[in-house]
């Protein structure tokens, strides 16, 4: 994978022969099957019939299989580090969809964030599957295809996490039906600052009570200092109630 995505094998290029992978890696010829039958399976590389195996073009699909496998040290860490792609991510889209959304592509939205409601109140199972569909249309309004393929990309990791953390948790749900309705009005209003703004309050705000979650369920003292700096940039109290405000992005 290293030689892929530092381009050294670039897309449709054959890669080495079989000897020459045991010899530059210095790992057994069934070592090396393994892995090239692995990265076969996952859609990375091609065989075809008395031709060189060549390094495959990879969507959405192929980078969904690639994800798991690239996380698998998991961790909180590795949930720290896909909230930091999905903030950069998901800002971006949001501010763009602003202006590049077709009315099409935004009354989606505005049906999304209303049917997210209607399920949140009927605590439909589907609520968490309608809340992933929402930002990868967000994601598409964007006009830049990657947004979207990267995402949905790590939609797996994220709705996993999300099922995990939400469970009985109505103060996120509740606060992602405002936050949902909110985005989608300033994209509708073709206010990229404004969405870009809703956007990453959302996602700091899940971050945040994620985090406070975790550790009052754990009984923790010590609270590392960049989380709650994050409480305090998003003003949360013990008694944060769904709707209150956040009072500053600086």
């Amino acid at each position: 994978m290293g030689n892929i995505s530092e381009g050294r094998w670039p897309m449709g290029a054959e890669i080495p022969s079989e000897r020459a992978l045991i010899h530059e890696f210095g790992a057994s010829r069934i070592a090396i099957r393994e892995a090239m039958s692995m990265l076969r399976g996952l859609g990375v590389l091609n065989v075809g019939r008395g031709r060189r195996t060549r390094v495959c073009q990879m969507g959405a699909e192929t980078l969904g299989q690639l994800v798991p496998v690239m996380m698998m040290s998991g961790g909180q860490a590795l949930f720290e580090h896909v909230f930091q792609i999905r903030l950069a991510l998901e800002t971006m889209a949001a501010r763009l969809a602003a202006s590049n959304g077709t009315e099409t592509q935004i009354s989606r939205l505005q049906e999304l964030a209303e049917l997210y409601r209607v399920q949140a109140e009927e605590g439909s199972d589907d609520v968490l599957k309608t809340d992933m569909t929402f930002h990868t249309e967000v994601a598409r309004a964007s006009g830049n295809p990657l947004f979207s393929m990267l995402l949905e990309a790590l939609s797996g990791f994220v709705f996993y996490s999300q099922r995990e953390s939400r469970r009985n948790d109505n103060i996120r749900i509740q606060r992602a039906v405002v936050a949902h309705k909110t985005i989608a009005e300033a994209i509708a209003a073709r206010d990229g600052g404004w969405a870009a703004a809703e956007m990453e309050a959302h996602l700091q705000f899940s971050r945040a009570h994620r985090y406070r979650t975790e550790f009052l369920s754990q009984g923790s003292a010590e609270i590392p200092p960049e989380i709650s700096a994050g409480w305090k940039k998003l003003a949360l109290k013990p008694s944060d109630s769904p709707t209150s405000e956040v009072t500053s992005l600086e």
